[in-house]
């Protein structure tokens, strides 16, 4: 086996996993775990992070790059928002170190941010790591889904700007807490249903988007169509949606859209974007570790 040189961490709000690579960047052996920040007693977060990783490093000699919403104002050590635009490089520029009092040495990533035209902010922790893991070339777009989806327009490896949508959040609150819970309990899959509610939800440019909402009830109530269809109909109108506005986001960039995410969200956006006619392709799933060491490399952290 190679040389261990570099232990990378994805810590988010309800998920942990960490890598163990070589001087490549390489993975040579990968752990996922239930340790979210969430789920950290008395702020603990060393000695989770021991357990987890103290196999691969017992004397504490290999440095730890780390990233996600453990840099968040609810992880371990919060850091101010890097602003676009951004790569590897500035990010390595600004990582924020720590030493614990075992003498294991941490760099947590900082998350970034982004003024629209209208001076509104945008901002994203964990998503620029798995950005820079792709080592793009040239003008991109990129989507993210997730509880809150990015779109990210990257050129040549930076992130020079991005969009939010807090589509999983409204899934989750219109499907449990409103009157569609009354039709959505009872859901089963239906590629057809879902393919409508994206026609529905990009239409008119995404606009209209409560009046949409509130038909999904109306529909099954009317027979229009069987009311356990509702949730994924109700799934692909919000994506649908998304991706309507996301339109006007980057207009001027071509090639297909990178899709980066988890195995069953990015199989989700993947048929929203072939039913709309748009061109994409699915990135690497270890993104985010990729990323992690083209950050620690530039930074020298190896």
């Amino acid at each position: 086996m190679a040389e261990a040189r570099l232990i990378g961490v994805d810590w988010g709000t309800t998920s942990f996993r960490a890598a163990l690579m070589d001087r490549e960047g390489e993975v040579l052996d990968d752990m996922t775990g239930k340790d979210g920040l969430l789920s950290v007693v008395d702020r603990d977060f060393e000695g989770v992070l021991d357990r987890a990783i103290g196999r691969w490093d017992p004397a504490c000699t290999l440095p730890v790059i780390a990233s996600g919403m453990v840099t968040s104002r609810s992880g371990w050590r919060e850091t101010a928002y890097l602003p676009c635009p951004a790569g590897a490089d500035e990010l390595a520029g600004a990582l924020t170190r720590l030493t614990t009092a075992k003498g294991r040495r941490i760099a947590f990533v900082t998350g970034l941010s982004y003024r629209h035209g209208d001076g509104s902010p945008d901002v994203m922790r964990g998503e620029e790591t798995q950005i820079a893991g792709l080592g793009l070339q040239g003008t991109r777009l990129a989507v993210m889904p997730g509880t809150h989806s990015k779109w990210v327009r990257v050129e040549d490896g930076r992130i020079t700007a991005f969009r939010s949508a807090m589509t999983g959040d409204a899934f989750a609150a219109l499907k449990d807490h409103t009157v569609l819970k009354l039709t959505t309990a009872d859901w089963i899959p239906s590629s057809e249903a879902f393919a409508t509610g994206v026609w529905i939800g990009a239409a008119d440019g995404g606009a209209g988007l409560l009046g949409k909402l509130f038909r999904q009830r109306a529909g099954s109530l009317m027979g229009d169509f069987p009311a356990n269809e509702t949730a994924e109909r109700l799934s692909g109108l919000l994506i649908g949606a998304e991706i309507a506005e996301a339109r006007s986001f980057a207009p001027d960039v071509g090639g297909p859209v990178i899709i980066v995410g988890g195995e069953a969200l990015a199989a989700r956006y993947a048929a929203a974007l072939a039913v709309l006619g748009i061109v994409h392709e699915t990135a690497p799933a270890d993104a985010a570790f990729a990323g992690q060491f083209r950050i620690a490399r530039a930074a020298g952290l190896m």
